[in-house]
């Protein structure tokens, strides 16, 4: 099972929304760095096992993005906020000002 780095993201923002079971093992997997098996081991469990559930997480975690688009959006508004400081830096109001526009509409 090869990590899926782009899943850290989505645990940061819906991690609260997994049982505590699921975060856990994520977080272990992804954040600690912990290999199926040491997940295994400490949780008491088998490797096949932590890989199912940390499959099944990962999951949830993109349906969840896929119904909200939190990281999208979140990423697209720091886009924008860097183009805004560019802008900014160069003197470019009117870039600037449309930059504002965008990130107002957005929300």
């Amino acid at each position: 099972m090869s990590k899926d780095l782009a899943l850290c993201d989505l645990l940061d923002v819906y991690g609260p929304l997994l049982n505590e079971k699921q975060r856990r093992l994520l977080e272990l997997y992804y954040y600690d760095d912990l290999s199926l098996s040491e997940i295994a081991e400490n949780e008491g469990g088998s490797r096949q096992g932590a890989a199912d559930m940390i499959k099944r997480a990962g999951k949830e975690l993109e349906q969840f993005e896929k119904a909200l688009s939190l990281v999208k959006k979140g990423k697209e508004r720091q886009g924008l906020i860097t183009s805004l400081r560019k802008a900014i830096n160069k003197g470019n109001n009117e870039q600037a000002q449309n930059i504002i526009n965008i990130l107002e509409e957005m929300g």
